[in-house]
């Protein structure tokens, strides 16, 4: 021991016991009032009475999970889920590769100009004659002029070009172009093929109709790239590449973002026009029979700023406008590709794998969407875009077929990596919601993943150097409650960069916007946010701190089970081709205890999970308990495929609870 540690020890023991005890006594109190006043910080935040003393620190995460908690915030607590419990462990296998008719012997290949023939590959197509051999290229578009109106199919309107013949290559000048190769009276080979013309700019501002597009001042390309059916941890399971891909590019991950419907339009309607589906009915979507031609969807923002637009999905069928619905009358976008989807799926399509065709010939129609996204990302590398893309054909209806496609979504990444076209972009790539059905969805962690979506927003460099504010509040916000309302307010205020700036987004800050339930991402999401403030139905609800099981052959289960069936039997009451559903059993039963909501006193919340006939349909709905009655709260969720059950209605919703007699 040294003189100094000595000496200081002498002193320490001469001090009196009592002036000890009343340092230690300082000391404590001192601490319990430092942990106070950070306390009274953050319930100032909850309050979102932000001023400027309290914006220096919110860089810091107040919301760090335990390892029991996905987020844990006052608002809301998601306990923290393992992508291979024991549980879902077995339903995780890849899946055989799909492989469309001769993948590996096109008759036909093309680059971004010409469409050429394959003479190495005509063995494989029983040509015996080369001289009486050609191919016919016939270029095709959706006509401006509609002979009717009203027809349910007139968003899928289509002319052919006449034909033009050609015997080893041609120049493509078309955007939508289908091909067929024979020998005059026989004919071998049919395919379609999709480019990206440059367009000028469509805007209500007659200066924006210019023959060239252009870059506008201060602003970023913006694309959401959507994946059908994948929750967040499904994600990581089955698309590793393209996820640790986003991860080492800083993309950051919300993980609490909740999803506010059951399939996919009741949740891309709030993202893409921050209105719910009964409130578009009010507004610009009166019926089923409507088109969606008047809805103030976010696309229409960016047109009238100077943006070309793409609105692109890989399914014409499961289309999201156009699935029991009429879908658009105009062309809703710069570069609309439905016309050439449904046209290829209706020709050439193949493979069907449940719900849609996967092969368009023999190309992926998935591949078919990234290729596109790369051409046209090429074809603007001048101009601004806004692109909204959907893949469904692989992830709608199977787990782990996202499993096929991680190599190609992680290539095309890269590409906007290495071409620097993210410098310039912000992407977005997300989900709608978990996996519905199947057997990882009877089990208590698929219930919780379908309603936990995958989010991913990468931004480019210079954006976080310009907006350290905003970028600083969208890192904090990966640990708070999100929707998809949320991610409307996002797509927003990227329209207008200016009002990311840090004293604009301090000034806004201040603003008393805490229970709005569409708030941006760049403004920091309250903390006691629950989901009562986001508009989000106690039934998707993963706020809750957990539940109690009750025993199924309860009075009390046992008399929501039968208002649950008498609310499904409800719906169809209108149409007599339904057969009327019977109760024919309790599988589970739940009580959600510790609830976040504050709701009154007095209301008891229990999940029922039933199996009706005829048709064993099982159906899951949150209950809760009003003026001595059980009343379903928010929707109910079919479980098991229905198939052609319901193919005696044709509206969409229905589709989930009608046995057709």
């Amino acid at each position: 021991m040294g003189p100094l540690v000595k000496n200081a020890a002498r002193r320490a023991r001469s001090v009196p016991v009592r002036i000890r005890y009343l340092f230690l006594l300082a000391t404590v109190c001192g601490g319990s009032f430092f942990i106070f006043c950070i306390s009274s910080n953050t319930l100032f935040f909850f309050n979102n009475e932000l001023s400027p003393s309290t914006h220096g620190t919110q860089q810091r995460n107040t919301d760090d999970p335990s390892d029991s908690f996905t987020i844990k915030t006052i608002g809301c607590t998601i306990p923290r889920l393992d992508p291979y419990h024991k549980s879902i462990k077995d339903f995780i296998k890849r899946p055989p590769e799909v492989i469309c008719p001769r993948s590996k012997n096109y008759l036909l290949s093309n680059n971004d100009t010409h469409i050429w023939i394959e003479m190495d590959n005509m063995q494989h197509y029983d040509i015996s004659n080369e001289s009486n051999f050609s191919c016919c290229y016939r270029s095709f578009y959706r006509p401006l002029a509609i002979t009717d109106v009203t027809a349910k199919n007139a968003d899928d309107r289509v002319r052919y070009n006449p034909c033009v013949y050609f015997f080893s290559y041609i120049e493509v000048m078309h955007e939508f172009v289908r091909v067929t190769c024979g020998n005059g009276v026989k004919t071998v080979y049919d395919q379609f093929f999709l480019f990206a013309p440059l367009k000028k700019i469509s805007s209500q501002k007659d200066y924006l109709n210019i023959d060239t597009p252009r870059k506008i001042n201060n602003t970023l390309n913006v694309i959401v790239m959507g994946i059908d059916a994948i929750s967040r941890l499904n994600f990581q399971r089955t698309m590793p590449r393209t996820f640790e891909y986003l991860r080492k590019k800083g993309a950051i991950e919300l993980l609490g973002y909740n999803k506010v419907g059951d399939n996919t339009f009741p949740n891309l309607a709030p993202m893409l026009l921050g209105l719910r589906e009964t409130e578009l009915k009010k507004t610009c979507w009166p019926n089923l029979k409507s088109r969606f031609d008047n809805c103030p969807f976010i696309w229409e923002w960016y047109k009238e700023a100077g943006y070309l637009t793409a609105l692109g999905e890989d399914s014409g069928q499961l289309g999201t406008f156009n699935y029991g619905r009429f879908g658009f009358l105009s062309t809703p976008t710069d570069y609309y590709i439905r016309t050439f989807i449904r046209e290829a799926e209706l020709r050439v399509g193949n493979t069907k794998d449940y719900n849609s065709f996967v092969c368009m010939g023999n190309k992926l129609f998935y591949e078919v969407l990234l290729d596109y996204i790369q051409l046209l990302t090429t074809t603007l590398k001048s101009s601004r875009l806004f692109g909204f893309f959907w893949e469904v054909t692989f992830s709608h209806d199977f787990l782990n077929y996202p499993m096929l496609m991680d190599k190609n979504y992680e290539a095309l990444l890269h590409h906007l990596d290495k071409t620097k076209y993210l410098d310039e972009t912000v992407l977005i790539l997300l989900s709608d919601h978990g996996m519905r059905w199947g057997e990882i969805r009877n089990t208590k962690q698929g219930r919780l993943e379908e309603r936990l979506p995958f989010v991913h927003i990468l931004v480019p460099p210079s954006f976080q150097q310009n907006y350290s504010l905003a970028y600083n509040n969208l890192k904090t916000n990966s640990r708070r409650l999100s929707t998809p309302f949320d991610i409307h307010a996002t797509l927003s205020d990227l329209l207008y960069l200016d009002g990311l700036r840090d004293d604009n987004i301090k000034s806004r800050s201040r603003t008393a916007y805490a229970n709005d339930r569409s708030i941006s991402l760049f403004l920091p999401l309250p903390s006691n946010r629950t989901c009562k403030m986001a508009d989000v139905d106690d039934h998707w609800c993963t706020c809750h701190n957990y539940t109690v099981k009750l025993t199924t052959d309860s009075p009390e289960v046992q008399e929501a089970a039968v208002n649950l069936v008498r609310k499904i039997n409800s719906m169809t009451a209108d149409y007599l081709q339904c057969a009327r559903l019977i109760l024919a059993d309790i599988l589970d039963a739940s009580e959600i205890v510790g609830r976040t909501q504050q709701d009154e006193e007095g209301w008891r919340e229990i999940v029922l999970l039933i199996r009706t006939t005829p048709g064993d349909g099982l159906f899951e709905a949150t209950l809760r308990r009003e003026a001595e009655k059980w009343v379903v709260a928010g929707g109910v969720s079919r479980l098991n495929l229905y198939g052609d059950q319901s193919h005696c209605v044709h509206n969409y919703l229905l589709k989930l609870y009608c046995y057709c007699k």
